[in-house]
């Protein structure tokens, strides 16, 4: 098998046009396209029928962990906004620890200013800014996105993976 890379996220909204003021204007993600899918080949890679779907493909600014867009090395990565039209999607959101549960890391020069602004914003936040210490000193904080998508916030320039002992808990 060839080399694999991550070529998009994709979240399901329930808004496109909110979620695309929040991400957008509040997180800072730019716009590379608007898209829009009806029937036909969508319906068949969903094996669902009729769908009709649109969506936003954003991207970060300053690319992925410093990587643009166009950088042969990486960085191909979209994140896409998706409101589902036809069926429309069920909305029920899950614990934090929920499984199957995820969430998307973004990479910011300053997490408290960040957090500050995003609370200024109303967002809403799991905990102030924390940091990580004993394999790196990360700083960090959770938030969520208008439906309650979980979103991570990580302090560019902060931390650094360092090797350490370990012992998975038996508790």
């Amino acid at each position: 098998m060839g080399k694999i890379t991550i070529d998009h996220v994709a979240i399901m909204v329930s808004d496109l046009e909110k979620s695309l003021e929040f991400y957008r204007d509040i997180v800072g993600m730019e716009v590379v396209s608007p898209e829009e899918h009806d029937g036909g080949p969508i319906s068949v890679m969903t094996a669902m029928p009729n769908v009709h779907m649109r969506e936003y493909r954003l991207r970060a600014p300053g690319g992925v962990n410093g990587y643009t867009r166009d950088n042969e090395a990486g960085g191909q990565l979209t994140f896409d906004l998706i409101e589902w039209l036809r069926p429309t999607s069920p909305q029920q959101r899950q614990p934090l620890h929920h499984v199957p549960s995820a969430h998307i890391c973004f990479g910011v020069e300053d997490v408290p200013a960040t957090y500050e602004r995003l609370k200024a914003a109303g967002v809403e936040i799991v905990s102030p800014p924390v940091s990580f210490a004993g394999e790196g000193n990360w700083h960090v904080l959770f938030f969520y996105d208008p439906d309650g998508n979980l979103l991570e916030l990580n302090e560019v320039g902060t931390g650094q993976q360092e090797d350490h002992d370990f012992n998975w808990s038996t508790a």
